[in-house]
């Protein structure tokens, strides 16, 4: 037997068995996820005569994609409104015939719309379809909304890499004992 193979393998039989035990280590990450909600779906508005309003409640940094398409009732064709969105201030500014108005969204004209604004804050925003530009018609809006956000879900996670390299060094340090063991120790003669 050959003392220093023999304990520098027994050593590292027992550290890698200790890290191929106890190696896995656990940690959590937040993971972002954006999560999409309905607001709603396929409303009818109208008709409208020289604006319609749709109310809706939204926190800060939420992302709203609005989709809708005009119509005049009765004549099967399409029409065009004015598509404004503000906060409770602007909007009655607006109301009260002020200029200088900070929209949130702003879209003259339109037939057919697929757009998307930032909330910016928490509170009460204002969907306005202002028929002022044509109003010989009345005109029928069908809306829908939907909402984004981003949140942090607690993810966790476990890291195998010491367990891994824990099998490893077991072996090596069996091969080094065992060595060690069978190896006859070299007699000097002087």
């Amino acid at each position: 037997m050959r003392a220093i193979p023999t304990l520098a393998g027994a050593a590292l039989l027992v550290v890698g068995l200790l890290m191929a035990h106890f190696g896995v280590y656990t940690y959590t990450v937040e993971t972002p996820i954006v999560e999409t909600r309905t607001i709603f779906d396929g409303v009818r508005l109208g008709p409208i005569g020289d604006y319609a309003v749709k109310d809706i409640e939204l926190r800060e940094d939420y992302l709203v994609n609005l989709e809708g398409s005009v119509t005049v009732p009765g004549l099967n064709s399409s029409g065009v409104v004015n598509l404004y969105v503000m906060n409770g201030d602007e909007y009655q500014r607006w109301r009260n015939g002020e200029k200088n108005i900070e929209y949130l969204l702003l879209r003259e004209r339109v037939e057919r719309f697929n757009v998307s604004f930032s909330s910016g804050g928490n509170g009460t925003f204002h969907i306005v379809l202002d028929n002022t530009i044509d109003p010989m018609y009345k005109k029928e809006v069908t809306l829908s909304a939907r909402y984004s956000y981003q949140t942090t879900l607690p993810e966790v996670r476990e890291e195998r890499m010491l367990k891994q390299a824990g099998y490893p060094v077991a072996v090596l340090g069996a091969f080094i004992l065992v060595y060690g063991l069978v190896r006859k120790p070299v007699v000097r003669w002087e």
